[in-house]
């Protein structure tokens, strides 16, 4: 009997495996590229040999290396987002808070000289921060202890109305599951991440209001990041967390960026309570611009989103060696989102979370 030449072969579902993190992420000079199941022991940046196709000092790679840690966090009434940004020619330190309910923003918000803000190559057991006479922000990462920290303050003035902000992200495998990777940009370059969405505990205290958060509706997403960037570094981003249908904690990292081979190395996934599923690429499309909706798809018919912004949350500038183009909306989300295994079909009704279309020239 004659086959039936127009019928296709099914295509396998999408895969992306996640391995064991190495000790040191350069080995013998060399990144050591995949999706790995929690951070890195060592994040050894620095150690590369020839990112830029010849030899070049320390002191240049550090120069050229971006990182930053930024937390979005919130419950049903406020979203949360903070950010220690070192670009290296100018450091940046971000809290907003936002009243969902009021549609009222509260923030700090200073581009400064190139700070230290205490970065090094081992997250765990690390504290970071800023403060001066107005405002305070601090991080800190006991990941062995089960426990990743935010605070931040502003003091009353000009009119400003003062603000302290005490978060408690739980950790662990009962808690939550890490997805870090390591990333190729081109050359012996890369970029390196741990993402993690994790419950929260803590207050807030807003003038004279005090809210408390618990760890049934509240929780928070903490991106760990550094990178080789191209002088012109571009990205699409959207991150997004809330209580499904069942009353499950769930979120999602979606990106798409200059990486290279996406099918095989990219950093989007999906959260359930304390599994990780990975996704495919995305692409962004804004018909009407960043303060318009967004719509975030994948070809595998996993990933259907749209975005709509609530506080846009620009930082632009241009300056003769540098320049940013950058929005960073918060706002809600609508769409499907599925597991590649067919295990989980998420209906996003209720979730919250920002984006992020960045063109930065430094």
């Amino acid at each position: 009997m004659a086959s039936d030449s127009s019928q296709q072969p099914e295509r396998p579902p999408y895969t992306r495996l996640f391995s064991d993190p190495p000790e040191h992420l350069v080995e013998n000079g060399q990144f050591q590229l995949g999706c790995f199941t929690g951070p890195v022991k060592v994040a050894n940046m620095l150690d590369v040999e020839r990112p830029y196709h010849y030899p070049i000092p320390r002191w240049i790679k550090a120069l050229r290396c971006k990182e930053w840690r930024a937390f979005q966090a919130g419950n049903e009434r406020f979203f949360f987002f903070t950010a220690l940004y070192e670009a290296k020619l100018f450091s940046l330190a971000l809290f907003y808070i936002w009243d969902k309910q009021n549609r009222q923003i509260y923030q700090i918000k200073r581009v400064m000289r190139p700070i230290d803000f205490g970065m090094g190559e081992q997250l765990d057991g690390e504290r970071i921060g800023c403060q001066n006479r107005a405002m305070a922000i601090s991080y800190k990462t006991d990941l062995n202890g089960g426990l990743v920290t935010v605070e931040a303050s502003r003091r009353a003035r000009r009119g400003l109305t003062p603000f302290r902000v005490n978060l408690n992200f739980s950790y662990g495998p009962k808690h939550a599951a890490p997805s870090t990777v390591c990333l190729p940009l081109g050359l012996n370059r890369a970029m390196y991440s741990t993402k993690v969405l994790m419950p929260m505990q803590g207050w807030l205290e807003l003038g004279e209001e005090r809210f408390e958060f618990d760890n049934h509706d509240a929780m928070g997403v903490m991106d760990d990041h550094k990178g080789y960037y191209p002088y012109r570094l571009r990205y699409d981003w959207v991150t997004g967390f809330g209580l499904d249908a069942k009353g499950r904690r769930i979120g999602f990292n979606l990106t798409s960026n200059q990486v290279k081979d996406q099918a095989v190395y990219n950093e989007n996934v999906l959260w359930v309570k304390n599994k990780v599923y990975p996704l495919p690429p995305v692409t962004f499309t804004r018909p009407q611009g960043p303060d318009g909706v967004w719509h975030i798809q994948d070809t595998e018919g996993l990933v259907d989103l749209s975005f709509k912004p609530d506080f846009l949350n620009p930082v632009q500038f241009n300056m003769l060696i540098a320049a940013s183009n950058y929005y960073g909306p918060f706002g809600s989300f609508e769409g499907t989102i599925k597991s590649a295994d067919g295990s989980e079909k998420i209906q996003v009704r209720t979730l919250y979370g920002m984006g992020e279309q960045k063109y930065l020239r430094v």
